[in-house]
């Protein structure tokens, strides 16, 4: 009888334990993942993605501002007008301090012509133009320089006065001097020894008359006070 009920809890056993094998074994629906990154590409180089690309992204596709680090050119300052030219007096008989051909000279065997002159940059507004030529040295230091020639109202539009200019007042030849007046007519040099000698010319402003008279300080004095500018030669003559 004992060993009848031993073999029946055995039974039951047996199939207590197979019953629950069964509900062990029974298959379990599959579970899908979800991955976020992308699957790698087939050479297998692929890039991990993180949770930051779409910042990464956004932050590359905005431009920052770019900057010129070179500076503005600095305008160049207006050009400073040219000083205008001083007014120039020369002669082709002689350079500047010179000496004096003898056919300009009033010695034994000159020929007393006056020199030929030439001149250039004659200041705006000039109506006329004066020419005085003085001895420097004629009885230095006293009395005042002597006057050996002065010519007034030679035309503004003159530049040059020929050699051999005749005498005489209203001139009207040649061209160049056309209604020009001599207050004095050409006395060459004709000193005892060494003496330089002194052409102006004058710039006189346009409807100015002049007071000539034989004083040349006077007359120097005149001179300047109605003309623009001037300009001189010097030559010089030794008998």
């Amino acid at each position: 009888m004992k060993n009848a009920s031993w073999t029946i809890q055995v039974f039951y056993s047996a199939v207590f334990l197979s019953a629950l094998g069964c509900a062990y074994s029974k298959p379990s629906a599959p579970v899908t993942r979800t991955n976020s990154t992308a699957p790698a590409p087939a050479n297998g180089n692929a890039t991990p993605q993180t949770g930051n690309n779409a910042d990464e992204k956004t932050a590359d596709s905005v431009t920052a501002p770019q900057t010129d680090d070179k500076a503005a050119p600095t305008p160049a300052p207006p050009a400073t007008p040219a000083a205008p030219q001083a007014m120039t007096l020369t002669s082709t008989a002689f350079a500047n301090n010179g000496a004096i051909p003898r056919v300009h000279v009033a010695v034994n065997g000159g020929g007393n012509m006056s020199p030929p002159l030439q001149w250039k940059n004659p200041p705006a507004g000039t109506g006329s133009f004066a020419i005085q030529m003085v001895d420097l040295d004629f009885l230095r230091p006293s009395p005042a320089p002597f006057i050996h020639w002065v010519i007034t109202n030679i035309p503004a539009t003159s530049t040059q006065l020929p050699a051999g200019l005749p005498g005489g007042n209203n001139l009207a030849a040649p061209a160049e001097a056309l209604g020009a007046s001599q207050f004095k007519n050409y006395g060459g040099p004709n000193p005892p020894n060494l003496h330089r000698y002194e052409w102006t010319i004058y710039a006189i402003k346009q409807g100015q008359t002049l007071n000539i008279i034989e004083n040349s300080t006077m007359n120097k004095a005149e001179l300047e006070a109605k003309s623009l500018g001037k300009a001189t030669i010097t030559g010089t003559f030794t008998p």
